[in-house]
């Protein structure tokens, strides 16, 4: 009985040293009425192997945008979403397209272990002309 309480402890030990441990000092996305940019800076970066970008749009539903690989504790990272307003749940792109997003990071550990941090908003306003003329490359990709 000993020895199982033993293997026990040394395995629980193991696993909280080699678990991921993040600290974030600022999560960020700002519009520039062409693009978003997401910014981030890592103060705690500790077996995270990448971060993956996620957007929602109005239905609150987070789907994967991206990937950025981990470089280190003290780190500033930026994703720039450059088609964000074209990308709706399956739905046509329409004028008048809601412009409101949220994101969030979901770190992925060396593990392979997953944890979310909290979202931030961004109304993201993109002129009729440049609206138009994405959704008529979107129809040719």
């Amino acid at each position: 009985m000993r020895i199982k309480t033993i293997i026990i402890a040394l395995l629980i030990s193991c696993t909280s040293l080699f678990a991921a441990e993040i600290s974030l000092d600022y999560l960020t996305a700002k519009s520039d009425g062409k693009t978003i940019t997401v910014e981030w800076k890592s103060t705690t970066e500790r077996g995270i192997a990448r971060y993956e970008v996620e957007r929602a749009s109005s239905d609150q539903q987070y789907r994967y945008v991206a990937s950025v690989d981990a470089t280190g504790a003290s780190s500033l990272y930026h994703y720039t979403d450059e088609d964000a307003f074209m990308k709706q749940s399956g739905e046509t792109p329409s004028i008048t397209q809601l412009t409101k997003y949220s994101y969030r990071l979901k770190y992925i550990g060396s593990d392979n272990s997953t944890s979310y941090s909290n979202s931030v908003s961004v109304a993201h306003n993109v002129s009729g002309v440049r609206r138009t003329w994405g959704m008529i490359k979107e129809m040719f990709r």
